[in-house]
């Protein structure tokens, strides 16, 4: 076709809105402009390092086997390793050859194991969830989930096991906690095992993107990395006419001519995420300074229909939390770890201390996690989701710690008392403080997140996180990428078929489990 497709950002939903446009709309990769702030595109898929400094990832996404836009763009991508498997298919197989079975899903002070056979739930607590996911969006608006849910709920099982899966809050919204509850029904069964999880060979960045990237590339797309889209013209309401792009302190302004259309990424879940290292914490940083958030308040202003972002990045401490990556050079800790959960490295899936202070939430990568990565090293990742607390055997808050104090932390709970010198000798804790990670979950009334393609505009579409799709779950990468594919379905292939979402709920069968499970 002709024209060019100018795409805004570099992450997952940017990525895919270009495999999307070359292979249904049969544009051809030279036609295609991705603008992207970092040296590496990938966005919040993100992780880098090596054995020597440690290795570092912001966090990964749950994948479950019904995210169908995700696996159909990774049919035809090529796997990392073999170009003979697509990425789609080498993530089944290493699911089936390693997938998780948590014997140690929730974990007292004592070390001993919680019996997650039981969710915990009270009559009032099933009736308050059933009430929930009964309930119409609208008479939802902007209440949160403690508004909705009676103290009790948040001592359950169930709750401990589904915020730290799915990192939600009591204060965020109660809207999205009904979508998650609709969407991932299936999964009541399997909270403590795990074993529905989808997983990658290697991290979700070398597993998922560096294919993508290498894909695209072949296909000449035209990456500008370390550039920033600082304005969208738009005339008249209806048509995106140049971007205001910045580099090295200059800004240059690209028309847009009458064939060409903009797919914006807007707003980011990982702005303003910062690192600290083993000696000190990672420094606060203004996500809502990001480039995606500075261009979508811009051209927001004054344009109602393209959404409202203060209502997700306008309260940091909200929204954010802290994670760390541990890499740990010793098999004494493979050893001691497998000891304590009676599963395989890898295997085990989240362990979360219930007892802890910051609720904190690890797990342990099977190895290697990163290509390259030697086989006597284990990497592993954790996160909290009380931050605000000191800890238990540290006397900070988790944004006030160091790499070497979360290690401490960690080995603390897992009983390793006798270990911990030579442990905290051979290991590497890298923090990342991120004060948007969760915005998309922040209470939200309609209006709030724009269409991907508001209806007046007739070459501008919105992906990512912060678009309205109805019925889907944020915090996804499916997400994203069924953004992509809708926004290229709006701009430049009326007749694509979008899959449909998947809707458990629908399912008799899905409802006898999951309530099977809630009577527990």
């Amino acid at each position: 076709m002709s024209g060019h497709l100018h795409i805004i950002g570099g992450g997952i939903a940017g990525l895919a809105s270009a495999a999307f446009a070359i292979r249904d709309a049969r544009m051809a990769g030279g036609q295609i402009t991705i603008y992207d702030a970092n040296a590496v595109p990938g966005g919040s898929l993100d992780a880098g390092g090596d054995v020597t400094r440690g290795y570092v990832m912001r966090g990964e996404r749950m994948l479950s086997p019904h995210f169908v836009c995700l696996y159909d763009l990774l049919s035809g991508i090529p796997s990392f390793d073999n170009p003979h498997i697509s990425a789609r298919d080498d993530i089944f197989a290493f699911t089936r050859a390693c997938g998780w079975e948590s014997k140690a899903r929730l974990v007292r002070a004592d070390g001993s194991k919680v019996d997650t056979g039981r969710l915990g739930l009270s009559f009032a607590d099933r009736a308050a969830l059933l009430r929930l996911m009964l309930r119409s969006e609208a008479s939802i608006g902007a209440k949160t989930i403690r508004d909705v849910f009676p103290p009790h709920f948040f001592t359950t099982n169930f709750w401990l096991m589904w915020c730290t899966m799915f990192a939600f809050e009591p204060w965020h919204s109660a809207l999205e906690m009904r979508r998650y509850l609709r969407r991932f029904l299936h999964l009541f069964p399997h909270l403590a095992s795990m074993r529905t999880v989808h997983r990658t060979r290697y991290n979700q960045h070398h597993s998922i993107v560096v294919p993508l990237l290498r894909w695209l590339e072949a296909e000449g797309v035209r990456f500008e990395r370390g550039c920033r889209v600082t304005d969208i013209e738009i005339t008249g309401m209806r048509r995106a006419t140049a971007l205001h792009v910045g580099r090295d302190g200059m800004e240059e302004r690209i028309a847009l001519g009458e064939h060409a259309c903009a797919i914006f990424c807007n707003g980011s879940m990982t702005a303003g995420s910062s690192l600290g290292a083993c000696t000190h914490a990672a420094p606060a940083l203004c996500g809502a300074d990001d480039g995606s958030w500075a261009l979508w308040k811009r051209i927001a202003a004054g344009r109602p229909e393209f959404g409202r972002p203060d209502v997700f990045c306008g309260d940091p401490r909200a929204s954010r939390w802290v994670s760390f990556t541990a890499t740990t050079r010793t098999p004494r800790f493979r050893q001691l770890l497998e000891a304590f959960t009676a599963a395989p490295l890898g295997r085990e899936g989240l362990i979360t201390f219930v007892d802890s202070n910051w609720l904190l939430t690890i797990k342990a990568n099977p190895s290697p996690h990163f290509p390259g990565q030697p086989g006597d090293t284990v990497v592993w990742w954790g996160y909290g989701l009380n931050m605000e607390r000191p800890g238990n055997f540290v006397a900070k808050t988790m944004p006030e710690s160091s790499g070497s104090e979360m290690l401490r932390e960690t080995f603390g709970h897992l009983r390793l008392a006798a270990d911990t010198d030579q442990l905290m000798a051979e290991s590497r804790a890298i923090p990342c403080l991120m004060p948007l990670i969760t915005s998309q979950f922040m209470p939200r009334a309609p209006g709030d997140r724009p269409p991907v393609r508001p209806s007046h505009l007739e070459n501008l579409a919105f992906v990512g996180q912060f678009v309205e799709l109805p019925d889907d779950t944020v915090f996804t990468v499916e997400y994203s990428v069924r953004t992509a594919m809708e926004a290229v379905k709006a701009l430049l292939k009326p007749d694509l078929a979008v899959p449909p979402i998947y809707k458990g709920w629908r399912n008799p069968a899905v409802w006898l489990r999951a309530a099977r499970e809630a009577m527990r």
